[in-house]
């Protein structure tokens, strides 16, 4: 299986690159593999978030079964921290 992949160019603080470039040491994997990593972590997250925004408001809408609904509704959002 071969993935394309670009190059791009990103701004990052001094600090947190020294992080990522110590943690690259540590775990033997490349810049560009952490930050990969993290962007794709972060995208998860936003899509997570947004199927959970859109499952609330249908809920809201049209609840199917008046006890799983209750239990939707009290939720609101689920905080992973």
């Amino acid at each position: 299986l071969y993935i394309t992949m670009k190059n791009i160019q990103i701004s990052i603080e001094d600090e947190l690159l020294k992080t990522v470039d110590r943690l690259a040491t540590i775990s033997k994997r490349t810049r560009s593999a952490i930050v990969r990593e993290a962007v794709k972590n972060w995208v998860r997250q936003k899509e997570i978030k947004a199927f959970e925004e859109e499952w609330i408001k249908r809920l809201k809408k049209i609840p199917q079964e008046v006890e799983d609904s209750d239990a939707w509704m009290k939720a609101e959002q689920w905080d992973d921290g």
